[in-house]
């Protein structure tokens, strides 16, 4: 009769193996999943900026991205009737973004607070309904532990440019 199995020994070499291999992995499977989060993250809020634009081209008023608390706290995309760059009131609000996890972002002086387009799809300060300064400016993503990251860049005619950051600029 044959008898079929593994010895003690084949056993402990084969989980031996297995642990060596799961040692190596884990810190590179953690690394891919904050680099996906961060790259989730940046996307995100980049599609929250070309919907603001989108809707104030296409129904020619004056829409508005801003934050709530901080940019990784969540934002808000609403029409801004009274030109002011915050939603009051009887003001439409369009959507909202929820809090972004794992990561920070932060904002150059011109995005701290908003991002707003007028009808022509140009991103203007708060002001009037087509007028203000232009607002162009940075948007910066990284993870929260540190690494590779991204920079979402504002261009005076409203367009956003994705730019990909090194651990050293995070």
């Amino acid at each position: 009769m044959n008898a079929r199995g593994l010895t003690l020994i084949e056993l402990l070499i084969t989980l031996s193996i297995l642990a060596i291999l799961l040692a190596i992995a884990i810190p590179s499977f953690q690394q891919q999943i904050e680099s996906s989060r961060t790259r989730s993250a940046a996307d995100t809020l980049l599609q929250a900026i070309q919907l603001t634009r989108s809707k104030a081209v296409a129904t020619n008023r004056r829409a508005t991205l801003r934050r709530l608390g901080d940019w990784q706290s969540g934002w808000e995309v609403f029409y801004d009737q009274d030109f002011d760059g915050v939603r009051d009131t009887g003001e439409e609000q369009i959507t909202t973004g929820g809090a972004l996890t794992g990561v920070t972002v932060t904002a150059n002086g011109p995005l701290t607070n908003y991002v707003s387009f007028t009808g022509s799809g140009e991103s203007r300060y708060a002001g009037t309904a087509s007028g203000g300064g232009f607002q162009a400016g940075t948007l910066t993503v990284c993870p929260a532990t540190g690494g590779k990251g991204y920079r979402l860049i504002l261009s005076r005619g409203g367009r956003v440019r994705v730019e990909t950051l090194d651990d050293t600029d995070c």
